[in-house]
């Protein structure tokens, strides 16, 4: 198990200028992220597919770090747990992870996504429990069991992901050739086609339509001075047919405007359908949401209790032993947060940061949301709730809540708008529900690029690791002279070049080299590598 050291801050940073050779003291808006790299790449079990030795991943400890920091190291597929941040090694893992991220502003509800914010809704009104709820099932939508110690909502609509052979081009193509085949050729079709209704009324169509071309070319000859053909409409003139058609027209054209204002209404945003509740005026349940940081005195106040919350989820959803829920680990992993807290007068009103969602029901807290708010975006870290009202589906509802929060805080910080998920792993066929948040994207492990969900499945079917992005396509960020990476020694930010000059034992230029190629050449130049 690797420990950091004690890292003391300076009070002064001071950097050697490679040109003079002397030292300047830098002025720094905010305090700058120091990390601790491990070089040490070890086999780890898998949460995922169970294997005890096939995950592999590189690590360091964030002693601290800035939002902006962070949100480049997420895009680049780093994670962090506590304070612990982490990379899979994405070609050689058993179960690769891509980070994935949802467009939040342009966010579609789906039929299961309104099916159950229904059902919060009618537990909330009317105080009722769906027939389906009481009845001891394991939900579908949230309630289940998660892997890997992830959050609940990587699990929600698990058994409801369409395989990524639904979707894919191939089948598409395969059915519009056979729909041409049966249009050219409706005989065949209906001899060889049996028990398809779509070739059926086809075939319908055609032969009622050769019926009717049949009997209207039998003519009926009228006999001199019986009068007009009884079998023809009476003549008429031509400005009362177009006056008719005129008619028939706006008639249309009224109840098209009527169906579209009708079908309008019908569709509510995400927020609306969050928001009936609190338009009834005696609930039988009351939820409140509230979000506060780790080190605001309402956190202090309710740790023990999120405590106990928490420890009652792990030991009854994840069956984990008591003394695996210590609240010291509690801490380690949910309390603590590298992340400095940052203001901005057009960033979000409680700033940037780590913070925890408490869910209270009738003021009981029910599920804490751990979430980090950054510059870009709202990136879910964890979720833990009651077991007791696991028939709200509170993994999928808190993920709902989540997507609405980044589309608040798009109103005061413009450039906040994808909600993050943390890792979709295509392998884990339990995990590719994420998908079914739309749009949603994949970074891709060698550009770091963002490619739609759509285009990725059917490389991904093809081999676990792939490249996403476009041949031709390169990564930005991977020219790193490694000479310019910062790191901080004996308390002295400095150039990697002048610590290089003045270290007296081994090189470890390769151990850096690794780092700046994992963290990016605007991260290598700007975080603070800790060096001994």
């Amino acid at each position: 198990m690797l420990y950091p050291r004690l890292i003391t801050l300076p009070l002064r940073f001071e950097m050697k200028s490679k040109q003079t050779h002397t030292l300047v003291a830098m002025s720094l808006d905010e305090e700058p992220t120091i990390a601790e790299y491990f070089s040490e790449h070890e086999r780890y079990r898998c949460g995922y597919c169970g294997s005890q030795d096939t995950n592999y991943s590189h690590g360091m400890w964030a002693h601290q770090m800035t939002v902006q920091d962070y949100q480049d190291l997420i895009d680049r597929g780093w994670r962090r747990s506590g304070k612990y941040c982490y990379k899979p090694t994405m070609n050689v893992t058993c179960c690769p992870q891509y980070t994935i991220r949802c467009d939040a502003l342009n966010f579609k509800l789906n039929k299961s996504h309104k099916k159950l914010i229904k059902r919060v809704n009618r537990y909330l009104i009317t105080g009722v429990k769906g027939a389906h709820d009481v009845t001891g099932r394991k939900q579908e939508d949230g309630s289940g069991d998660e892997q890997g110690g992830h959050k609940g909502v990587e699990v929600s609509l698990a058994e409801k992901a369409k395989p990524s052979e639904m979707v894919m081009p191939n089948n598409f193509t395969k059915m519009g050739e056979a729909a041409d085949t049966s249009k050219s050729n409706t005989s065949v079709a209906s001899d060889t086609v049996e028990g398809s209704s779509s070739a059926h009324s086809k075939v319908s169509s055609y032969s009622s339509k050769s019926i009717r071309s049949c009997t209207s070319t039998e003519k009926h000859i009228p006999r001199p001075g019986t009068g007009p053909d009884p079998n023809k409409p009476r003549c008429r003139k031509a400005k009362d047919i177009r006056a008719e058609k005129r008619s028939h027209k706006d008639r249309q054209k009224d109840e098209d405007v009527k169906n579209e204002g009708k079908k309008h209404r019908q569709e509510k945003s995400l927020e609306e359908l969050l928001s009936e509740p609190d338009k009834v005026e005696h609930p039988a349940h009351k939820l409140e949401i509230v979000l506060c940081a780790p080190e605001s005195p309402r956190f202090r106040l309710t740790f023990q209790d999120s405590y106990y919350l928490y420890k009652k989820y792990q030991m009854l959803i994840h069956k984990d032993p008591p003394e695996d829920c210590e609240k010291k680990g509690f801490k380690n992993f949910l309390a603590d947060s590298p992340l400095e807290e940052k203001h901005e007068p057009t960033g979000p009103p409680e700033g940037y940061g780590s913070f925890h969602q408490h869910y209270l029901l009738d003021g009981k807290l029910i599920a804490v949301g751990v979430i980090d708010i950054l510059p870009a975006c709202v990136s879910s870290v964890y979720l833990y709730y009651d077991p007791d009202y696991s028939f709200l589906g509170l993994g999928v509802y808190s993920a709902l809540r989540e997507l609405a929060l980044v589309r608040s805080l798009n109103h005061y910080a413009p450039n906040l708008k994808y909600y993050y998920m943390g890792f979709y792993i295509h392998s884990c066929p339990k995990m590719r529900y994420k998908g079914q948040f739309v749009p949603s994207y994949l970074a891709c492990p060698e550009t770091y690029q963002w490619v739609p969900i759509e285009t990725c499945r059917p490389k991904l079917d093809a081999s676990k690791y792939s490249r996403l992005s476009e041949e031709g396509l390169e990564d930005k960020n991977k020219d790193i002279d490694v000479d310019q990476v910062l790191v901080l020694h004996k308390g002295t930010m400095l150039p990697y070049s002048f610590y290089k000059s003045k270290k007296s034992r081994g090189s470890d230029e390769d151990e850096v080299k690794e780092y700046a190629t994992y963290v990016g050449k605007t991260c290598a130049q700007r975080m603070l590598l800790v060096r001994k």
